[in-house]
């Protein structure tokens, strides 16, 4: 899987101390955002991972203030690098959320969605850690500005850097939210018949 480069991984982090919050020129909303599927202490269920289904989370958040003309989840993996660092990457992102929606079903997305391409240049959503590996997962949506032109097959790491930049006073985001999950894969062991 390709990695954020620095550049790349100061916009995400970035990205991540905001929260989804946008650019500093003004105060932004904040969108109360979550997933019911997440157990305790925010361990996502192997269904939703390529140990299940691999298939998105229920997703649901709150009120969306009007100025947004659509919105934008991301799913930001972050992987301990062991110098107290993390590796950075996009899993998901998913652009042409009607803001006068409120919540997608598991696996679910409505007629308009459009998936980007991810850190692996793929567009499609899947979880799936190394075996053995324990990985935390940023979930963050944000409001788009209508300034903000979203190609078919938009490059996740371009959109992120336009609506989480803090010097973007022109089209930055100016409402948003996340949550953080995590999955623990399993090492799987060859069984043996006698």
């Amino acid at each position: 899987m390709r990695r954020a480069t620095k550049a790349t991984v100061g916009v995400l982090l970035v990205a991540l101390a905001l929260a989804g919050c946008g650019g500093a020129s003004s105060k932004p909303a904040n969108i109360s955002f979550k997933s019911p599927a997440l157990v305790g202490g925010g361990a996502l269920p192997a269904l939703y991972t390529c140990d299940g289904k691999d298939i998105s989370p229920p997703l649901e958040w709150g009120k969306v203030p009007a100025v947004n003309k659509e919105l934008a989840v991301f799913i930001l993996g972050l992987t301990p690098n062991g110098t107290g660092n993390y590796s950075i990457s996009i899993e998901w992102a998913v652009a042409g959320l009607n803001p006068a929606l409120h919540r997608l079903g598991a696996g679910q997305l409505p007629v308009g969605a459009n998936v980007g391409l991810a850190s692996n240049g793929k567009a499609r959503y899947s979880i799936c850690p190394q075996p053995g590996q324990s990985k935390q997962y940023k979930f963050a949506v944000y409001g788009v500005p209508p300034g903000v032109g979203i190609p078919r097959h938009f490059k996740a790491l371009e959109l992120l850097r336009v609506l989480a930049s803090p010097t973007s006073t022109q089209y930055g985001a100016r409402a948003g939210g996340s949550f953080t999950a995590s999955y623990a894969r399993r090492v799987r062991t060859g069984s043996h018949r006698t």
